[in-house]
């Protein structure tokens, strides 16, 4: 199974729909690249807009305005996920990843924004604003190859920024499904698409579910 695809036309994300033999609850995962064109944003918008429940990577918008900031600083035609995809603004539940306290206190605003400084810094470190056709395709056989990275850092770094998060997405989803089983309603999962093979694993194993169809978004074309 494919979630993102490079080729000589350019970058597609393949927005996948799990059904359940036993449950007429759905999920639609949205295997998200973090730049891409505004196109792509609109297309996921129009599809999250008709699901129910979203299941969202992250913080609310707003909770980190330096890295927003940061994400706008382009010269191209791409544009950043921060800027482009506004879930909270849809009026469906979100479940966000993380939402962050409010700081109540001159020490607990400092931190907050040494934290979002850092953080802003890393992405950008970390390729979070590059260009995404120098991507590479990814699916799940290729995911689960990478699980078993050599190197203490590697391991130190794939453990906290995705097998752990992994982990809490799909206890989210786990609690979403005994909550929701009995009703014919979608839930959309907005998540990197690094995230999406553990996912599909977790949903297949526990419960069941598989893939009903599929439909390729073009994140970014290659230039002509």
């Amino acid at each position: 199974m494919q979630f993102i695809e490079s080729s000589i036309v350019g970058l597609r994300s393949a927005v996948i729909t799990l059904t359940c033999r036993t449950s007429p609850l759905r999920f639609m995962l949205f295997p998200m690249v973090h730049v891409g064109e505004p196109s792509f944003y609109a297309e996921v918008t129009a599809r999250v807009r008709k699901c129910a429940i979203i299941v969202a990577e992250g913080p609310p918008a707003g909770t980190a305005p330096l890295q927003e900031r940061m994400s706008r600083l382009r010269l191209d035609r791409l544009v950043d996920q921060n800027n482009a995809l506004d879930l909270g603004s849809l009026g469906i539940p979100v479940f966000w990843e993380a939402v962050p306290p409010p700081a109540r206190t001159p020490a607990e605003r400092v931190r907050h924004t040494a934290e979002d400084a850092f953080g802003a810094v890393a992405l950008r470190l970390l390729g979070r604003y590059g260009d995404p056709l120098k991507l590479p395709s990814r699916d799940q056989a290729e995911s689960y190859d990478e699980r078993w990275v050599e190197g203490r850092a590697a391991r130190w770094f794939r453990d906290r920024v995705v097998d752990r998060r992994d982990d809490a997405l799909n206890r989210r989803l786990s609690a979403l499904h005994q909550e929701h089983r009995e009703r014919p309603i979608t839930v959309a999962v907005v998540y990197g698409a690094g995230h999406m093979p553990a996912v599909v694993e977790h949903l297949r194993a526990e419960f069941d579910y598989s893939v009903k169809e599929a439909e390729w978004l073009m994140v970014a074309a290659a230039p002509s």
